[in-house]
């Protein structure tokens, strides 16, 4: 049984993985390698707990512990009572499993699934606690103290290898803690944030038109960006209000609890993200009028301005109630840039009324949009056809399941 004890992986939506590479190196790691839905990466445990509080990009991060290899559901069961739980928590702690299979082959006797591969696996957990502690911890579906991740993938010596991580986050990286109203279909943060880098969007330079905002994630994105506040500043300042309140899971961790000198540079940290939060509004307050959001729908502007505010960002960005194809940039030079409906439920006649919205939205750029750069975010790609616009680039993202483009234009 392989232990590890610096290693990490942080998840991310598919598409975006050199991105997050990228992102995660720059924080400070020693090493990282992107692979599909996420990155391998080597650091010390104060460069993970960074990657936490400032990734725009990541979704989740989990540390590896064991790798394992095993031949079916008893060996799973029997290697995990192996482990020595009690130095990964405590048997007071509340805790949740997920097990996942990899890329497993169609035909897995030996596995039945992976709801009964989580079962087993609880079991060993449960059975190791009462034969050293005497008592049994209990699960959590909701809230839990400590969360592991398993994942089983097809071995090449030994048929099966197990890979038991700790998920350090508890709720997913990209709830900033802003989003209090949704719209009908809205976009992750982080990928919102990924689809800003991805189109280079330089706030410096270029203003930014969200000419579909719905509950306005796109501009507070933006916002955070150009004003460099860590993704995680309200998280922050709800902990420090409330330190008894947990907010990541990793603070149940023994590794950092036991830490003191980790725990100091946590806490420095959070200090240092309340200041960067209170500079950066303030450089936002300079900038008014240089990020706008719109919305047909007054239902949309609404959810906006809710979460606006709860971002600490009402009266810094603009929002106003036109019909897309009648803007104009807010700015010399402008990034206009949405995210139009993809047309998955079509009822009748629908269909026409999809192509001339997107057939406008290219007239539109061309009359209206010269010298500027428009960015397009579509689950429906024979739409892009549509547009009547030749694509300076395209990029392959997933939102969810849907397998979307970006497509971006230069406007001349």
């Amino acid at each position: 049984m392989k232990k590890y004890r610096f290693e990490y992986f942080a998840s991310c939506p598919t598409g975006i993985e050199e991105l997050l590479t990228q992102e995660i190196l720059d924080l400070g790691a020693k090493t990282a390698k992107a692979v599909r839905g996420g990155v391998q990466f080597e650091s010390f445990h104060e460069i993970a707990l960074k990657v936490i509080l400032y990734s725009r990009l990541a979704s989740r991060v989990f540390k590896y512990l064991y790798n394992f290899e095993v031949n079916n559901e008893k060996d799973y069961y029997l290697e995990a009572t192996d482990i020595k739980w009690k130095s990964l928590m405590d048997v007071n702690n509340t805790f949740r499993l997920t097990t996942i299979f990899g890329d497993l082959l169609s035909e897995r006797e030996e596995f039945r699934n992976s709801q009964f591969a989580n079962l087993k696996l609880k079991d060993a957990i449960v059975d190791y606690f009462r034969h050293h502690e005497g008592i049994r911890p209990s699960v959590a579906r909701d809230y839990p103290d400590v969360a592991f991740l398993a994942r089983i993938d097809r071995g090449v010596e030994k048929p099966y290898q197990v890979t038991l991580m700790y998920d350090l986050c508890g709720d997913p990286l990209n709830q900033r803690g802003y989003r209090l109203a949704k719209t009908e279909a809205p976009l992750k943060e982080n990928l919102a944030a990924a689809i800003l880098k991805i189109a280079k969007w330089n706030p410096e330079t270029e203003g930014l038109l969200d000419a579909m905002c719905g509950s306005g994630t796109f501009t507070i994105e933006a916002a955070l960006m150009a004003a460099n506040i860590p993704p995680s500043y309200l998280k922050v300042e709800r902990y420090l209000k409330n330190s008894n309140f947990k907010l990541w899971t990793f603070q149940n961790y023994p590794w950092l609890t036991k830490d003191e000198l980790l725990m100091e540079n946590f806490n420095k940290m959070l200090q240092e993200i309340t200041t960067q939060t209170e500079d950066g509004l303030a450089r936002l307050s300079e900038m008014k009028g240089r990020i706008v959001g719109n919305d047909l729908s007054e239902m949309s502007l609404i959810s906006a301005r809710e979460n606006l505010k709860k971002a600490k960002l009402d009266g810094l960005i603009e929002l106003t109630h036109k019909d897309a194809l009648a803007l104009k940039p807010v700015t010399e030079k402008c990034l206009f840039i949405c995210n139009p409906p993809y047309g998955e439920r079509l009822e009748y006649g629908e269909d026409e009324k999809l192509k001339a919205l997107y057939k406008g939205l290219g007239d539109h750029w061309k009359h209206a949009f010269k010298g500027h750069r428009a960015a397009l975010f579509t689950g429906n790609i024979e739409m892009l056809k549509v547009v009547g616009l030749k694509t300076s680039k395209r990029h392959i993202l997933h939102n969810g399941d849907i397998e979307c483009r970006l497509a971006e234009y230069d406007l001349y």
